[in-house]
């Protein structure tokens, strides 16, 4: 590798090109401001020495694919970030400058081979549209680093009129000598005791793999390169051709680049992710699913087998980098492996897409892989069966499949928990015991429920049910007098009976006395100020005094309640009287009645719509039919989850159990 320092000045006129697997132009403003306000310092505190301001390295490799233009081009491999903020600065400032390129900016409509393909030209930058900007995040973050460019000398002008002099001094320098001969092919420095802007420089010798090598080198200890970018950088390289090729290759890799950024940008939604993956992925880049899967494959029907374990960060990379060795002993065209291997990836990802855009798919395969709840690794092993599976079913025979032989048996419940052989049936599962095969039973109730509702054609949101703990609520409201009940929780459960009894007309005299006793102890506003607080200790000491006495009055109110709604003990925890929510929202329906409940989960879910999942939280389909009462039709009372109401709902329950497990 040619080590020396190049001045600023011996950059003028050279040709830069930014690789596509290099990372894009991501400075923020304080790094460019940091940048001029360095180079401001500099020349104030040495006006007249014969110092110079450093720069970290500019890492190039030789790109010899523009030979037949006669150009010399270097491909940049470290410090493009500096380098492209130099650019604009220059361009700013109206002086002369060198030619930077970005491949990532390449026009597919023009001729992509040619080098003024995809330069930067500074008057274009100005023009962007926001809509531009989008389309390519370089273009986002060089217009804001434009921007800033312009504050700070229009800040600084104010006090230093000269400012644009100052700072083209230090890049420009008046007294630099320029050579004959590029600096990097000479061994004297003639500007060796000027005070300007220099940049070490590194210059490897290019080899078979291109500038790719160097990259991954010299970004060794630094942020680590995903497989992705490894990955990418071996299929998306094109000096590896011979020169006749070459054209046509980078024809061919600005499009798979194209489709690449697709597939990332899709796999990035929220709905398809959360298919495909319950746990968390802490990986920037969720292509390297697919890149994952199709190693797998690689390596399983090639025999391959590198010298890292499969956790890895390059694990991925490894396998490509050795399939791809593997076919090129064997004298395969770099160009055929790297086709063949772009296929596999489309393929994968088409097949993922396939089951987003099918609504029975998505929602089947969804909950197949939540009801898992795997890690990363069984995950990737469980997608691998589903694939081959549904290259070798047709539709209906692969969602049978998927329905009986994978989602049934992981919710059907264990009748040898039951107490007696003749409980063991579904409608006795309750809360408690079986609370966990009842999540299972009412998450797929929820889910085949919303893939059947055709008429909004909406989509099961995995990922809210994966940020959550579920919870099973009480339809019609637990009692009272429950032991495990804390005091004020207790107090809140009581205002809210209190409320609708004290409306009420035909009560009877026991209930009179008994709501009258427990209202002294019972009811208090929600404690806010020190004295209120003071107050809810003394009743709640108060309450202990006479525990069981309150207990047998709250017994006479929950009586009452269980009449109103013909619900006994032993119904209040059965699965008919039972929903899915998440644990926030069941601490804020708290034990209210059913009418009070379905406000309240109104707003929650209000709340969720109206900041798009930053507040409130998503209310399930099946739960917002329970609480509508939608499972009785004709005049019913909306204030209580009747007999009638349960028996439609625990029908509608069993009979989706039973598609998925008889």
């Amino acid at each position: 590798m040619n080590l020396k320092l190049a001045h600023l000045g011996d950059l003028v006129g050279m040709h830069f090109n930014i690789p596509y697997y290099q990372r894009g132009y991501r400075w923020e403003t304080k790094q460019v401001l940091d940048l001029l306000d360095d180079l401001f310092e500099f020349k104030q505190s040495h006006p007249l020495e014969k110092q110079f301001y450093c720069l970290q390295p500019l890492a190039t490799c030789r790109n010899n694919s523009f030979q037949d233009e006669n150009l010399t081009v270097f491909d940049v491999i470290d410090g493009q970030q500096r380098l492209t903020t130099l650019f604009l600065v220059m361009k700013y400032l109206n002086i002369e400058s060198f030619d930077l390129r970005y491949e990532r900016a390449i026009n597919k409509n023009d001729d992509k081979h040619l080098w003024q393909n995809g330069i930067l030209c500074y008057e274009t930058l100005q023009s962007l549209s926001d809509e531009d900007q989008k389309d390519n995040p370089d273009f986002f973050y060089m217009k804001q680093a434009m921007a800033s460019i312009k504050n700070w000398f229009e800040e600084k002008s104010k006090q230093y009129p000269g400012i644009k002099r100052i700072i083209e001094d230090i890049l420009r320098n008046p007294y630099y000598k320029k050579s004959s001969k590029p600096f990097y092919v000479i061994n004297e420095d003639p500007n060796d005791k000027q005070p300007d802007v220099r940049f070490i420089w590194y210059e490897d010798e290019p080899t078979n793999s291109g500038s790719i090598e160097t990259f991954k080198r010299l970004n060794y200890g630094k942020t680590p390169l995903t497989a992705s970018e490894l990955i990418k950088a071996l299929l998306f390289q094109c000096d590896v051709y011979e020169l006749e090729r070459r054209a046509e290759m980078k024809q061919i890799t600005f499009r798979m680049s194209t489709e690449w950024d697709a597939m990332e940008k899709a796999l990035q939604d929220d709905l398809i992710w959360s298919m495909l993956f319950p746990k968390k992925y802490d990986k920037a880049a969720h292509i390297d699913i697919i890149l994952s899967f199709v190693a797998r494959d690689l390596e399983e029907k090639n025999c391959i087998k590198v010298k890292v374990l499969e956790t890895d960060k390059d694990y991925d990379y490894l396998v490509f980098n050795k399939y791809i060795d593997q076919k090129k002993q064997k004298d395969h065209p770099y160009q055929d492996i790297v086709k063949e291997l772009w296929i596999k990836i489309q393929d994968t990802y088409a097949i993922f897409r396939c089951w987003f855009d099918d609504r029975e798919l998505y929602h089947l395969t969804g909950l197949y892989l939540t009801l898992l709840n795997q890690n990363i690794k069984e995950n990737l092993q469980t997608l691998h069966i589903l694939v081959d599976n549904f290259k070798k079913k047709d539709r209906q025979s692969y969602i049978d499949w998927l329905k009986k032989d994978k989602i049934g048996p992981l919710i059907r419940f264990n009748e040898k928990k039951f107490d007696t052989p003749e409980d063991a049936s579904f409608e006795n599962l309750y809360y408690g015991k079986f609370s966990n095969e009842i999540v299972k039973i009412l998450l797929v109730y929820n889910v085949d429920t919303m893939m059947k509702h055709s008429q909004n054609k909406a989509y099961f949101p995995f990922t809210f049910f994966h940020n959550i703990t579920p919870s099973l609520e009480h339809i019609h409201p637990q009692h009272l007098h429950n032991e495990d009940i804390d005091f004020i929780t207790r107090c809140q459960w009581f205002k809210d009976k209190y409320l609708y009894l004290k409306n009420e007309d035909s009560i009877s005299e026991e209930l009179k006395s008994a709501i009258s006793k427990l209202y002294s102890v019972l009811y208090i506003s929600t404690p806010k100020e020190e004295n209120e607080k003071k107050l809810l200790k003394d009743k709640e000491l108060l309450y202990k005094e006479k525990e069981f006495e309150y207990s047998q009055l709250l017994k006479v109110i929950d009586k009452h309640f269980d009449e109103l709604a013909d619900i006994n003990e032993r119904e209040l925890h059965n699965i008919s009287n039972l929903a899915l929510v998440d644990n926030i929202t069941n601490i804020r329906l708290s034990n209210g009645l059913l009418h009070n409940k379905r406000a309240i989960l109104q707003q929650i879910s209000n709340e969720y719509d109206l900041s798009e999942g930053k507040q409130g939280s998503y209310i399930f389909i099946g739960t917002k039919k329970v609480f509508n009462k939608e499972y009785t039709s004709g005049a019913t009372d909306l204030r209580f989850w009747t007999k009638n109401d349960r028996t439609n709902y625990l029908k509608d329950l069993k009979n989706t159990y039973n598609e998925y497990v008889k």
